[in-house]
């Protein structure tokens, strides 16, 4: 023992008079505690109905509610609450979008704030996602969290979701990685997830290009660098434009597709196998173009890569019609990029290269 209480009379004399020698080890094992952020908006995971039913109204718990249900977050993260809405995300609105923007723009000018998360509805989960990593830049984690299961159901998901995003959120493995999903222990990027199961917890996949990582300890682990942003757009003032989405089935007339399109600055066509489209839909899809109206392809079954088609295509070809290739966004993800790229004049080929970017690269 005697060989170490040279060492032992130094430390003292480094950590001063009074202060034992193992706190500069529990100083540096346990740094402070980071600042996660929430802003609430309702969904299932502020739900509530009986235990013994599958029935439930979302968006009865306030976010206070929502934060004092997680067990042992004080050992997570420091956490406060904003209340930004508290609807269904079948409500989600542009409204709403510009409060929530606002809102994460002030959490990032808050030197305090190392991330925040966003409790969100399901349903419409995925474009709000896709909206914010649009239109912010990756200067601290932004977490979109959702639950399959209300607060007040024997097995309800909302919890442990809540803090693994608060935990992603955190985490300076998070660094640089902008917006995400955290959803059944699996962090996901925006651009490629989507909802696929209206029941399970296990409802969203990225089936395209699979998940960016995993929260199954305390830190999380992501599989990958940081990949590319894609370009960034603003939110202007005025009111976003109108983008219509016109369903393609069997038996689609041109008819349909002008009814649905009426007044609209854009339209999505959510189209059969690769994009396609009818006859019929076709000659409707010739007419906006012709006026105009940016007429984009994109695939109903929600995933693939509808890429541009060229002459050797046939005759109803990309160039030939008049249209723009959606690449890998969803028929809903689609309508948000035309949406906020519409703000103001783009031609044609500009908008094809904004979808090439953020829906393909």
């Amino acid at each position: 023992m005697r060989q170490f209480a040279p060492m032992m009379a130094l430390a003292a004399l480094l950590l001063g008079p009074g202060l034992p020698a193992h706190a500069q080890t529990t100083a540096t094992d346990n740094p402070p505690l980071r600042h996660v952020r929430v802003l609430a908006t309702g969904g299932t995971i502020a739900g509530s109905g009986s235990a013994n039913s599958a029935s439930y109204r979302s968006g009865m718990v306030t976010v206070a509610g929502l934060i004092a249900a997680l067990p042992g977050i004080d050992a997570v993260a420091r956490v406060s609450g904003e209340q930004i809405a508290n609807i269904p995300s079948g409500d989600m609105d542009e409204t709403i979008w510009r409060k929530l923007h606002a809102r994460v723009l002030a959490g990032f000018a808050d030197p305090d704030v190392a991330g925040i998360v966003i409790t969100h509805g399901t349903d419409t989960l995925e474009e709000t996602a896709f909206l914010l990593s649009l239109l912010l830049p990756p200067i601290k984690p932004v977490v979109l969290v959702g639950s399959m299961r209300p607060s007040t159901a024997v097995s309800a998901d909302g919890p442990q979701n809540m803090i693994d995003a608060i935990r992603v959120a955190s985490a300076p493995a998070a660094a640089g990685r902008g917006v995400m999903v955290v959803m059944n222990d699996t962090i996901f990027d925006p651009r490629s997830v989507t909802k696929t199961d209206v029941h399970r917890i296990e409802a969203f996949a990225a089936p395209g290009r699979g998940p960016i990582g995993e929260v199954l300890q305390p830190l999380p682990r992501f599989f990958a660098p940081i990949q590319p942003q894609p370009d960034l757009l603003a939110l202007g003032e005025a009111k976003l434009p109108r983008i219509a989405v016109v369903y393609v089935y069997a038996g689609l007339t041109a008819d349909d597709v002008r009814n649905t399109a009426r007044d609209a600055a854009g339209v999505i066509m959510a189209g059969v196998g690769a994009g396609g489209l009818s006859t019929s839909a076709r000659q409707a899809v010739r007419e906006l173009a012709a006026r105009g109206i940016p007429v984009v392809r994109s695939a109903r079954q929600g995933f693939g890569d509808i890429w541009r088609s060229d002459a050797q295509s046939g005759p109803d070809n990309d160039d030939r019609v008049g249209t723009i290739a959606g690449r890998e966004l969803t028929p809903a993800k689609a309508r948000i990029l035309l949406m906020l790229a519409l703000q103001q004049p783009r031609t044609s080929a500009q908008l094809q290269a904004m979808f090439d970017r953020a829906g393909a690269n």
